[in-house]
Order: C-alpha cells, then sequence, then structure tokens
C-alpha cells in the first residue's frame, strides 16, 4: 500500500509542474499573490518529498521557500527540474551526502584526547559550545553536524566521549537521534540536548530515552561549560536518566506494539498526499481514522464526532493549525484532547505558539514512520 501512495505521489507531481508553470506567468503578470502562492506551493513540497523518500524535492523547495523575490523564479525552475528528473526516473539532482562522505576513514583518537561531537544547525550557538570546550583542559577534537543526516553517519565514525545534541534539527526532531543512540545503537557516550523548548513532557521524554543533560536555550555558557567539564571526566553521568537504561528500552518496546485499536484517531493534514499516508500508517496500526484537508473541516470533523487523538498540520492556507487549536481549547472546550502538531518549519519559535494554546506534542517534516507511530503511542498511553 505505501508504494502505492509513493507511485500517486510521483504522478502528482505533474501537476506541481503545472501549478509551477501557472505560479511564473502570474509573478511576471505582478499578480499581488503569486509570491505567497510559490512559497505555499515550496512549504507543502518541502514536507512531503522526503517523507516519502524524494529528499531532492525537500532541499530545491527549502531553497525556494527562502528564497528573495528577486531569485524566487529561478529556483523555482531549479525546483521544476528535480520534479521532472524525478518523474523521468533519472538519479536525483543533488548528490547523496552519505555516498559522499563515506569515503571519509572513522576518526581514531589519540590516548590523550577528548571527541566531541556537536549536532547543532545554528553557527552562533556551535561558536558558544566551542567556547565552552576550549576552556576544558586537556585536548579536544570536535565533530560539527549541522543536520539529522550528517549526524547519523558521523555516529558510526567515532568514539565519542560526549554528544551534543540541539534538540529542534532542520530534517529530524533530536529526541530521535536520542533514541538512536542510547535505545538502538546502544552507544554509551553521554548526551546533552539543547533546547529552547521547556515544557515538562519534552524534558521527561528526553530523560527517559537516556538524555545526562538538558540545558535550556538562551545558553547559559557557564552552565554549560561546567556540565561539559563533570561529563568528559566522567563526573555524574546520566543523572537525569529517569530509569536504568535496561528499562527504558523494554518501555520503548512496549510503546512500538502498543496497539490502537479502539481508537479514534483524526489527521489533518493539507497536503492530501502527505494526509493519505498518514492516515495508512495510522489505520495499520489498528486505530480508525478520519481525514480532513484544512483547518475549517477538522473543527466540523470535531463537533460531530468524537476522537482519541489529533494530528494537526501547522501550516494550512484558510486556517491555520494555531487558530483551529484556539477554537479546540477555547470555545469547543476540548482542553483533554491530546493534540499532536506537525511543522515542515523546524523553528522552535513555531513548536512554542502552539505549546502556547495547548498542543501536547509536536513532530516534525519530513515525518518518520516508526517515530510517527511512536509519539501517538506515547502520548495516548500517558495521557
Amino acid at each position: 500500500m505505501k508504494e502505492e501512495l509513493r507511485t500517486q505521489y510521483v504522478k502528482s507531481l505533474e501537476s506541481r509542474i503545472e501549478t509551477i508553470n501557472s505560479l511564473k506567468t502570474k509573478f511576471f503578470e505582478g499578480n499581488e499573490i503569486a509570491d505567497q502562492n510559490i512559497r505555499l506551493l515550496a512549504h507543502q513540497l518541502h514536507a512531503s518529498g522526503a517523507t516519502f523518500g524524494f529528499h531532492a524535492i525537500t532541499k530545491a523547495s527549502a531553497i525556494l521557500e527562502a528564497a528573495k523575490e528577486d531569485d524566487l523564479v529561478p529556483r523555482m525552475m531549479e525546483l521544476k527540474s528535480v520534479l521532472e528528473k524525478i518523474i523521468k526516473g533519472y538519479s536525483v539532482a543533488f548528490p547523496d551526502k552519505i555516498a559522499a562522505s563515506n569515503a571519509r576513514p572513522v576518526y581514531e583518537k589519540k590516548a590523550d584526547e577528548k571527541l566531541v561531537l556537536i549536532i547543532e544547525d545554528d553557527p552562533a550557538i556551535v561558536a558558544q559550545i566551542s567556547s565552552c570546550l576550549d576552556q576544558q583542559s586537556g585536548k579536544i577534537t570536535t565533530v560539527v553536524a549541522e543536520d539529522a543526516l550528517h549526524a547519523e553517519e558521523e555516529l558510526l565514525k567515532g568514539d565519542y566521549d560526549l554528544v551534543i545534541i540541539d534538540l529542534v534539527l532542520p530534517d529530524k526532531d533530536g529526541r530521535e537521534i536520542l533514541r538512536e543512540i542510547k535505545i538502538d545503537f546502544q552507544l554509551a557516550f553521554p548526551v546533552i540536548i539543547l533546547s529552547g523548548i521547556s515544557k515538562d513532557l519534552v524534558r521527561v521524554d528526553c530523560m527517559s530515552l537516556g538524555a545526562d543533560r538538558y540545558i535550556a536555550k538562551p545558553l547559559d555558557q557557564e552552565l554549560l561549560s561546567k556540565e561539559i567539564g563533570k561529563l568528559l571526566v566522567g563526573e555524574e553521568s546520566s543523572s537525569l536518566s529517569l530509569m536504568p537504561m535496561e528499562e527504558a528500552q523494554q518501555s520503548a518496546e512496549d510503546e512500538v506494539h502498543l496497539p490502537l485499536e479502539g481508537m479514534t484517531i483524526l489527521v489533518t493534514e493539507n497536503d492530501k498526499h502527505l494526509g493519505e499516508l498518514i492516515c495508512h500508517l495510522m489505520t495499520d496500526e489498528g486505530a480508525q481514522v478520519s481525514y480532513a484537508s484544512n483547518g475549517r473541516e477538522t473543527i466540523e470533523a470535531l463537533r460531530s464526532t468524537q476522537c482519541s487523538l489529533l494530528i494537526l498540520d501547522l501550516n494550512m492556507p484558510d486556517m491555520d493549525g494555531i487558530e483551529v487549536l484556539k477554537k479546540i481549547r477555547g470555545e469547543m472546550d476540548l482542553k483533554g484532547l491530546p493534540v499532536i502538531l506537525l511543522t515542515a518549519l523546524g523553528g522552535e519559535a513555531d513548536i512554542m505558539r502552539g505549546y502556547d494554546v495547548g498542543v501536547n506534542d509536536y513532530i516534525l517534516k519530513p515525518i518518520s514512520e516508526v517515530y510517527l507511530a511512536g509519539r501517538v503511542k506515547s502520548l495516548l498511553k500517558h495521557h
């Protein structure tokens, strides 16, 4: 079924190309909302591309969405070229990062040095962390990964003494990386999570998965330097962990197999193909699933049916996820309904907006199938 949805998605790219041609014409004609519609199209493709395995679409869409007005059309034509190549079955336009970097050898430490992996996309934060590392005694070598794709590659190349992870990465939630380190790969090195999100649920998630420290942004460099020093010399490691790792691994395994039979899930997603994929994944887990393509349909569905959980897209044209959530928690008085926010924006500020109006958890696009099911099951289990 999933492969059928992927095939349908590729077929739908033909209509996206027609839309690009139309938007190009409207842009040159001076249409007032052409710029907005171009960026909305880019945002939708950014979210869905990598979910269906087409990372080139996600990258070209991100470049287009962030482009300046005078660079909008050239970047749109680049995206069109990527779509055309995928439809025709050619190789994607951008080199595969993992394949290109596999030629690099595994890093071998000297006996008297420490190796630290920093997973962070903000150069200013990387500079702050590097300054804290410079204050430590002994030789320290750092490796920087600006996204999860690079991070997962580097994790298996070095015997790290410390890993520092930004919670909200451009392509994946830091909790996924933490789970891979502590549970999937069962790697023993200590981990610090850096986050602008201060909500207890997220912090407890990180603690349960084995994070050694959870440090808030903006960074207190004196505190960060102190905690780095403790972990590099092996003091107070895993002091945040809520349970032994064997229990954490069993808890994670139990969540994977938690049935969703009897649960009713409403999926709101502006991108039809991504929405169908999410519905398919939840149906496979045993849930009864309904679908809404926009905010107004979501409100109508919640007024007529009772559901166990809502998966809600943040960026929609008619009524965005924040507006929907305000209505749900306010005039509809559905304060107990668990809500997971879907966002492709990848920024902590957007996630915090969701928490401010009552979201329970969030998932970053592109969506990981296993992670989506895990977040849904974890929220339902603890709600």
